[in-house]
């Protein structure tokens, strides 16, 4: 992969660090799916539950392609990236929120998971994202999922 580094950074300056970014969550989950199978998903704290549930949405909408869609029969790596960007941007809001968020009003997973419910819709509906469409479409529609996430969180935080 090293080798076409330079390619896929020429492309777009932010792939390794986004690619990075998800491999790690992948590789937090692996770790924590064998104490989720001994003690339960109850047992990991806020974080840990972010990360299971981001990398969920890595795997199955992220790495999982259906040929026989019109949506997914290929994918433009203008698409991945941006796919990547809004998983990783929901995740950092996620984790930052939840790190930042004063005792006595933790902010937990499910109220995330609730009150981001539509955005969280919308990270898992990119995958829907028409790759016949041009590239500065495509741009647009992720650069402003990352914006309309990174605002989401801020309204649910200042409420």
């Amino acid at each position: 992969m090293r080798v076409l580094e330079p390619f896929f950074n020429n492309f777009d300056p932010q792939y390794t660090a986004l690619r990075n970014r998800a491999r790690e969550i992948l590789q937090q989950e692996d770790a924590l799916t064998e104490i989720v199978q001994l003690v339960g998903k109850e047992s990991l704290s806020e974080d840990q539950k972010v990360v299971m549930e981001v990398a969920k949405i890595i795997r199955e909408d992220f790495l999982q392609q259906n040929a026989f869609t019109d949506y997914d029969y290929t994918c433009p790596l203008t698409k991945s990236v941006g796919m990547l960007k809004a998983i990783v941007t929901f995740y950092d809001a996620a984790q930052k929120a939840i790190a930042e968020s004063p005792p006595d009003a933790k902010v937990t997973w499910a109220m995330i998971k609730t009150a981001q419910a539509p955005v969280i819709q919308k990270v898992v509906d990119t995958k829907f994202v028409d790759p016949k469409d041009s590239e500065s479409k495509i741009i647009e529609f992720y650069d402003s999922l990352a914006s309309e996430i990174v605002e989401s969180f801020t309204q649910m935080l200042d409420v």
